[in-house]
């Protein structure tokens, strides 16, 4: 694993040198906090669950130890994770820390099968990170985008995989403008990884959903829990905790 994870770090996992700092009169403004547009609200999607998939936690257990313990060294203090399975039994893991964003995914021979695992990292930018919490308020469906400016541009972005629109629309306005806003000053695709496990009781469904957004240059995570009566429709949910988390990422 050390091999693995210092092959994929070589000359990338490092803080920045005094050299690569401009100097704060050249400092680039960052237009995502001043930006007059309104970040686009999304609809909630479908949230299929596979009964016979492994919880996140039995996921984690079956990537080895040295593995696991190597990631939550990398990552630092854990915000948000999660582990899953491929098709083929596979494990790979998504941590994201106050030290940095870690990905673990299987390494495959020529004959297909996974024989190891390699990590990556990027570092989380120092003093950066911020945390924020949330009320349970539902999403309020039918918008275009989230309260503003009267006139105010909408601000599309492009998330990929296109599914994560409707993970993202499950979330009331305030914290899914939170989980975007990061993201307007630079490129607009971004990458959208989550995880997310039901529970079905005689009156209600549980979600407990993780929902990560990233480039190069920023990542926003939420974790959350919600109730949904039997019969409601997701903007009736009422949500128990909702905490989020925006940072700058190094570039590499």
């Amino acid at each position: 694993m050390d091999k693995a994870w210092e092959q994929e770090f070589a000359g990338r996992d490092r803080l920045p040198e005094r050299r690569d700092r401009l100097p704060a009169d050249r400092l680039p403004a960052d237009r995502s906090e001043c930006s007059a547009g309104v970040t686009q609200i999304h609809e909630p999607g479908a949230l299929p669950v596979d009964p016979g998939t492994p919880d996140r936690q039995g996921c984690w257990e079956r990537l080895p130890a040295d593995v696991r313990a190597k990631t939550l060294e990398k990552a630092g203090r854990s915000l948000v994770w999660w582990a899953r399975v491929y098709s083929d039994g596979a494990p790979f893991a998504v941590v994201f820390g106050d030290r940095g964003l870690c990905r673990v995914q299987p390494v495959y021979r020529a004959d297909g099968r996974a024989h190891e695992h390699r990590g990556e990292r990027v570092r989380v930018e120092p003093g950066s990170l911020r945390s924020r919490s949330f009320e349970g308020r539902p999403p309020q469906t039918g918008g275009a985008a989230a309260p503003g400016r009267p006139g105010a541009p909408v601000e599309r972005l492009l998330l990929d995989p296109p599914e994560a629109q409707g993970v993202l629309g499950h979330f009331p306005l305030d914290v899914q403008d939170f989980l975007q806003r990061p993201f307007l000053a630079g490129r607009r695709t971004v990458t959208a990884e989550w995880y997310y496990e039901e529970t079905v009781e005689p009156t209600h469904t549980g979600l407990f959903v993780l929902l990560c957004l990233s480039t190069d240059r920023h990542v926003t995570a939420i974790e959350a829990r919600r109730t949904l009566d039997r019969g409601a429709t997701p903007e009736r949910a009422r949500w128990h905790s909702l905490t989020c988390h925006q940072a700058r990422l190094t570039p590499r």
